[in-house]
């Protein structure tokens, strides 16, 4: 019985990591082992639950009914852990987070260099994207996330509100001439943000209870929001940016915040994003907390940087 617990495990976790190196990485097993213990299940089950290629494998559509068995058992183990660890407030492990790119940012980068040196026994592995996760599918323990939605069925702790604003280079009003209301930005050439899942070329403005939209259009599309602000810093034309991006930039005069008197109307909140689980492990809750705290101020509590 135990072998038969140990081959499922290992199956789900090839499967999560489609190799059997980092699913043998994973599990602190030797790739041999990984691939011995996945053919002893095969054989006695009777049936394919790998296809195997040179580079990758993948599981069979009866392997990967299987393997959810098996990623339930892990599920299983890991909120025992969380248990015993919250018993004796333990913040150790590895602590797998996700971050929406476009926080891949100094502030953030800092953040995380500081919240592991207050954990030195804690390691962290973090990756930055622009996708909507599969948090259990893909092993994060936390999703830093940018979105109007939080997935179903996960916890989301809303950490701040992302807001907006205009701006452009000196060198770029100074060659182009500054809009003095909304409308005037059909005549500029506007960077805008557009990805597989989303896309901000409807910019709306609020002033003294009056909305207007307008749809901006440019050369110059991409999927990156820091690329967006690079963009505008070379003077190729008007962003409209997350405030927490380009606080120093307006302040040391890089970028000019345009339209001022116009509320940019784009309000994205920021989550804290963990599967639902009975027990939550120390090391999350201890980073979310984290993070939390670090958010509660500039830059990312400060709708208008120009005010400052």
């Amino acid at each position: 019985m135990l072998e038969n617990l140990q081959q499922m495990v290992i199956l789900a976790t090839v499967g999560h990591e489609q190799n059997f190196t980092r699913a043998a990485e994973r599990l602190g097993i030797s790739k041999s082992q990984v691939s011995k213990q996945v053919r002893f299940l095969e054989e006695r089950l009777g049936c394919q639950l790998v296809q195997r290629s040179t580079r990758t494998v993948a599981l069979t559509e009866i392997g990967l009914q299987y393997a959810e068995y098996g990623q339930q058992l892990l599920d299983t183990v890991n909120e025992a852990e969380a248990l015993v660890a919250g018993y004796r407030n333990e913040i150790k492990g590895v602590l797998r987070i996700g971050i929406a790119q476009s926080f891949g940012n100094p502030h953030i980068t800092s953040a995380l260099t500081e919240f592991q040196k207050e954990h030195p026994g804690l390691e962290l592995e973090v990756s930055l994207f622009d996708h909507r996760p599969n948090l259990l599918e893909e092993g994060f323990d936390c999703w830093v996330a940018i979105h109007e939605h939080p997935p179903e069925g996960m916890v989301a702790r809303r950490l701040a509100d992302c807001h907006f604003a205009v701006v452009a280079s000196p060198d770029y009003i100074k060659e182009n001439g500054v809009p003095k209301v909304p409308g005037d930005l059909r005549q500029h050439n506007c960077i805008t943000y557009q990805s597989r899942e989303r896309k901000y070329t409807n910019w709306e403005f609020t002033k003294d209870g009056v909305r207007q939209a307008i749809r901006a259009r440019g050369n110059y599309r991409i999927d990156n929001a820091p690329a967006v602000l690079d963009a505008a810093l070379s003077g190729l034309g008007i962003a409209y940016l997350a405030t927490y991006l380009i606080t120093d930039e307006i302040e040391t005069g890089k970028l000019i915040q345009l339209l001022p008197e116009w509320k940019a109307d784009v309000e994205l909140p920021i989550y804290a994003v963990y599967p639902r689980r009975k027990y939550l492990a120390p090391k999350v809750r201890s980073f979310i907390d984290f993070m939390a705290e670090r958010m509660s101020v500039p830059p990312y509590r400060t709708p208008n940087p120009a005010a400052r």
